[in-house]
């Protein structure tokens, strides 16, 4: 009788075990995103990041004064598209829009990529398109190519672009 129980117990743990560890945070991306990195000091401009495709997570990385990476969200995706939060680490946008000092601000695409220099104007919105090509997907690594256009800065909307 005890022994019944025993495997009873060990089987339902197992079952337990493996249930949680196939559990993920499956969430949906959004139309839009808008961060803002800077102090709230000083003149303030944006840089807008987009996909030309909506096929792929697109991690977008600042750089900070010492040329540190620090993740600040992801594109990629159209609004809706399902994204697995716990291997991406970033909510996902179809644009994401970054509020920064005005000044040259650094990004990285997917941390590894492109450098992006960006010049950010007070008050103006520059466009940052993303062409990003994936190439092929593991379970622990992404193969890609990546290039992107910074476009020059356009007058900001109150509606966004």
């Amino acid at each position: 009788m005890k022994l019944h129980r025993c495997r009873f117990i060990t089987i339902g743990l197992s079952m337990v075990v493996l249930a949680t560890g196939c559990a993920h945070d499956v969430r949906k991306a959004t139309a839009r995103r808008k961060i803002n990195v800077g102090s709230g000091e000083g003149s303030t401009g944006y840089a807008e990041f987009y996909s030309a495709g909506d096929k792929a997570v697109i991690p977008i990385y600042q750089l900070d004064s010492q040329g540190s990476p620090h993740l600040v969200s992801a594109v990629g995706l159209a609004p809706g598209d399902r994204y697995d939060f716990d291997r991406s680490q970033s909510v996902v946008a179809q644009r994401l829009t970054v509020a920064a000092p005005a000044g040259t601000q650094q990004f990285l695409i997917d941390g590894e990529g492109p450098l992006v220099k960006v010049p950010v104007a007070e008050g103006k919105v520059t466009p940052v398109p993303i062409h990003y090509n994936l190439l092929e997907r593991g379970h622990a690594f992404v193969l890609y190519s990546a290039d992107y256009s910074v476009l020059p800065p356009v007058e900001e909307t109150s509606g966004g672009k």
